[in-house]
């Protein structure tokens, strides 16, 4: 082969080497704009529920205001079909419905990581604002109800339904009984932003 010959051999070899190189570059760069614009669509679908439950996969630490000025500080432990739970210390739990979040307050890596994907929890399939208040009306749990009109009322939710509770209205420091309910009422959850279960004294649990 002549030197002419080997030169151009070689050009060739090289122009294929640089072909490669750039399918190769063009191919990884399409997957990753087909990857990043699937993420995008993903994102996108995610609901509050999801991000909610992300916190509570996560313990989030989250200042929580609802409609109705009520604010929570604690962290997120579970997050059902339409109400998050958090913990506020002391053993305190605040039921707070999702419809009535006016802002979550989280730092930015806690932001980042509620929107990943989180391993599906049987009590976010199943468990509903009604379903949990139904848990506290089968106990006769004394509760604290913090409206989205910022009144707060204390009593006993005598049972829960799909969208409402039959609630009645009395001192947070007596049992519930008939002589000592100043009224009975049905409460649309639409108009409730957060429940709390009082202890056996009246005070709320977990309260500074």
């Amino acid at each position: 082969m002549t030197q002419d010959g080997y030169a151009r051999c070689v050009n060739w070899e090289s122009y294929f080497a640089e072909l490669e190189g750039q399918f190769a570059e063009d191919a990884a760069a399409e997957r990753a704009s087909v990857d990043l614009e699937a993420e995008r669509v993903r994102q996108a679908r995610l609901d509050l529920a999801t991000r909610l439950r992300a916190m509570a996969h996560d313990g989030a630490f989250v200042t929580l205001a609802t409609v109705g000025d009520h604010q929570f500080n604690g962290t997120m432990r579970a997050a059902g079909t339409d109400w998050c739970g958090i913990d506020v210390g002391n053993g305190g739990i605040r039921c707070v419905r999702t419809d009535a979040i006016k802002t979550i307050v989280v730092p930015d890596q806690v932001l980042r990581r509620s929107l990943l994907t989180v391993p599906s929890d049987a009590l976010a399939q199943r468990a509903t604002f009604g379903y949990v208040l139904r848990g506290w009306a089968r106990r006769r749990t004394p509760v604290l109800v913090q409206f989205t009109d910022s009144s707060v009322a204390t009593g006993t939710i005598d049972r829960a339904a799909t969208d409402h509770c039959d609630f009645a209205f009395h001192d947070a420091h007596t049992p519930r009984r008939d002589g000592d309910v100043s009224r009975f009422a049905v409460v649309p959850f639409h108009t409730i932003a957060a429940v709390s279960p009082l202890s056996d004294d009246g005070r709320v649990i977990g309260s500074s």
